[in-house]
């Protein structure tokens, strides 16, 4: 028998339903979840999406923002930063520059565009364990920064993904 989940708000049984859901709690507000669960409370509103693989959906968000050929945007270098495991210090200390520089280049209020050679080594970072087939590093980062919108589609074991560049 299956057990209703209540709402961690007000306690209410919620409703399950499939949907597209605006992923935001990946700190990027372009990324979309196709026809995952999502838990309605029909009292309060409040909204919880049931993510399978949330370990498998990073990578594949964190693959596509390597592989794209426009320059990384703050908020993205942020993601790959956090992605890797990193501390602000830490990766400071691995690209060889100082922690308020790392601050300086995930700052969306007055960012310092991270240099072509230090972006390169991100998308390496993000990137070194997997066979580049497709994507020549000498083609990323050479665009101005755009952002890039994701629709991921769970899938067994995974996350399908299709990238579209904002225009």
């Amino acid at each position: 028998m299956s057990e209703t989940k209540r709402c961690r708000v007000c306690g209410t049984p919620t409703e399950v339903r499939r949907e597209n859901y605006k992923y935001d709690a990946s700190g990027l507000d372009n990324i979309t979840l196709e026809n995952i669960e999502v838990r309605h409370c029909p009292k309060c509103g409040e909204r919880q999406a049931l993510i399978p693989t949330l370990g498998e959906l990073h990578k594949s968000i964190a693959l596509a923002l390597a592989e794209k050929r426009e320059r990384l945007l703050p908020k993205e270098i942020r993601f790959l930063r956090k992605y890797l495991g990193l501390s602000g210090s830490d990766f400071a200390a691995k690209i060889g520059v100082d922690p308020a520089t790392v601050s300086r280049y995930e700052s969306t209020s007055d960012p310092q565009p991270m240099g072509k050679q230090t972006e390169r080594l991100l998308r390496l970072m993000v990137i070194w364990q997997r066979p580049i087939q497709s994507y020549p590093l000498e083609e990323f980062g050479t665009e101005e920064p755009k952002s890039v919108r994701m629709t991921l589609a769970p899938r067994k074991g995974g996350w399908d993904r299709q990238v579209d560049v904002t225009r």
